[in-house]
C-alpha cells in the first residue's frame, strides 16, 4: 500500500451530496413530465377539429341532437338521450332527458330537469298556468317551483335550473352530463 487512507466523509457532507441528488432525480423526473404534458397538449391543439372524430369526444359527453334542429327550436323541446357511464371497470347505462330551450339572444339554453330544491324533475307548465303568470314555463310538481323559459326561478325557490354548457362538434350538439352548471 502507498499510505494515502480514503478521504473521511462526515455526515454534514453525505447528507449534502445525497440531497443534491435527489433533487436532481426530482428536477430531471419533473421537467420530463412537464415536456411530456405540454407536447401533448399542443399536439391536441395543432390537430385541431379538422382530424378530430366522434371517437375522440370523451365518453361523459352525450349527443342531443343536431345543431340545425336544435337552433330552429321556438319554444322549448324534451331531448332524451342514452349514455354509457364508466367508474373505473364498471360500466353503466343511464336514461335520461334535458330541456332545450333558446334565450333572447338566440343561443341554446340546455336545462337540467332537477328542481333546485328537492330534485324532482320538473314539467312544462300547463297552457291554463301560462296565462296566469306569463313567465312561468316549467312547474315542480312536488312543491310547485315555478321556472321561466331559460330555467331562471320566478317562483317559491330563489335558485334556477342547472344548465348544461353545449359543445358544437360538427353538425350535432354534446353535453357534458357529469357536470351541470350550477345557477347562484
Amino acid at each position: 500500500m502507498n499510505g494515502h487512507l480514503p478521504r473521511k466523509i462526515t455526515r454534514r457532507s453525505f447528507l449534502s451530496t445525497s440531497g443534491k441528488l435527489a433533487l436532481g432525480a426530482a428536477g430531471v423526473l419533473l421537467g420530463s413530465t412537464g415536456l411530456f404534458y405540454y407536447g401533448a397538449i399542443h399536439e391536441k391543439k395543432r390537430a385541431g377539429q379538422a382530424n378530430a372524430t366522434v371517437r375522440d369526444i370523451p365518453e361523459k359527453f352525450v349527443k342531443i341532437g343536431e345543431f340545425k334542429k336544435l337552433n330552429a327550436i321556438t319554444g322549448f323541446e324534451k331531448v332524451n338521450y342514452k349514455a354509457t357511464i364508466q367508474d373505473a371497470w364498471i360500466k353503466t347505462s343511464k336514461q335520461g332527458f334535458v330541456y332545450v330551450t333558446k334565450g333572447d339572444n338566440g343561443e341554446l339554453f340546455i336545462l337540467s330537469p332537477a328542481c333546485t330544491h328537492l330534485g324532482c324533475s320538473v314539467e312544462p307548465a300547463a297552457e291554463m298556468q301560462r296565462i296566469r303568470k306569463r313567465e312561468l314555463f316549467f312547474l315542480c310538481p312536488c312543491h310547485g317551483a315555478e321556472f321561466d323559459k331559460v330555467g331562471n326561478a320566478v317562483g317559491v325557490v330563489t335558485q334556477g335550473l342547472d344548465t348544461y354548457k353545449p359543445v358544437i362538434f360538427g353538425a350535432d350538439v354534446y353535453i357534458d352530463i357529469s357536470s351541470p352548471e350550477r345557477r347562484t
